[in-house]
Parts: structure tokens; sequence; C-alpha cells
């Protein structure tokens, strides 16, 4: 082994060590965000218990049908609908709210550990939130496509402030 390669660190211990430094001192948008995964995290904890609660005592297809019809949510049979039902059948054994209820807790923890890592100030926790919420960029711009609403196009345009803010803010990306 030469004396350079003794000097640099393995590929893995440099990732290791970049993920786990801690991020600067917060500034408004920063706290802005954490704020707002933290939020998030909660309502859809609250969301997963109501929908199994609701889905036991038959009030969720009730519910359902008001919410599409106050919200003009008509999702007809678009790509996204329909990949969601295949993964329903796949996963059979369950009821319609049980796997909601799952798929809303696991999200949940995605956004509470996004705000968590980014109240702690740790840089795996700024790349967790620009890849977990630029992942779903594409899917929500099709929907804004699709049917234009004012709650899409606002998640829409807060997700791309929060990628594009933590990419370009934080030098994220730079020298990768």
């Amino acid at each position: 082994m030469t004396d350079a390669a003794a000097e640099r660190p393995h590929y893995f211990r440099r990732l290791i060590t970049e993920l786990n430094r801690m991020g600067g001192e917060h500034d408004a948008f920063i706290k802005v965000i954490i704020v707002e995964r933290i939020v998030k995290a909660t309502v859809l904890i609250l969301l997963a218990i109501g929908l199994i609660v609701a889905g036991r005592k038959g009030w969720l297809a009730t519910w359902a049908d008001q919410a599409q019809n106050e919200l003009n949510l008509d999702t007809g049979n678009n790509f996204i609908v329909q990949l969601l039902l295949k993964l329903l059948v796949v996963v059979g054994n369950f009821t319609h709210s049980t796997v909601l209820a799952i798929g809303a807790i696991a999200y949940a923890l995605l956004e509470g550990t996004e705000g968590v890592g980014l109240a702690m100030r740790r840089r795996w926790a700024e790349y967790l939130t620009v890849i977990a919420t630029g992942i779903l960029i594409p899917f929500e711009a099709y929907e804004v496509i699709h049917k234009v609403t004012l709650f899409r196009v606002g998640a829409l345009l807060l997700n791309l402030a929060v990628v594009g803010y933590l990419s370009y803010r934080k030098r994220l990306f730079v020298g990768v």
C-alpha cells in the first residue's frame, strides 16, 4: 500500500464521516422545514390511527366519499392508482384501511426522521430530505398537469423550494 493510499481514508469511511458531521446553524428556512416535517409526521400518525378506527367502524367509506366530493379529488384510473391497486392485491390479507394506515405510519416515520435529523443539524438528514422529497416531485408535477388545484400547486412549489434550497444553500452535491 502506498503512502497516498494510507493517508486517504476509504470511500465508505469518508461517506460515513460526511453523513455524520453536523451542519451549521439553522437559518429561518431550515426551521420552517423542521417544523413542517414534524407537524406532517404527527398528522400522519393521527391519520393512521383514525384510519384503523374508522375502517373497523365502517365510517371510512362515508368519509372518503364526502372528502372526494368536498375536495374535488376524483382520481380516475391514472398510473399511480393502478400501481397502488396492484400493491393492494399483493398484500391481499390486509384491509384497505390497514394498508393505508401502514403507509401513513411509514411516511410519518420518514418525515419525523427528516425533521429530527435536521433539528440535530445532521448532514445525512439534509441528504435524506432532498432525496426523499425530490423523488416525489415528478409525481406531483404529473398530478398538477393532470388536474390543477391550489393544494397540488402549493405542495409542488413547497417541495421544489425545499429541494432547491437545501441542494444549493447547503452545497449537498458540490464536488460529488
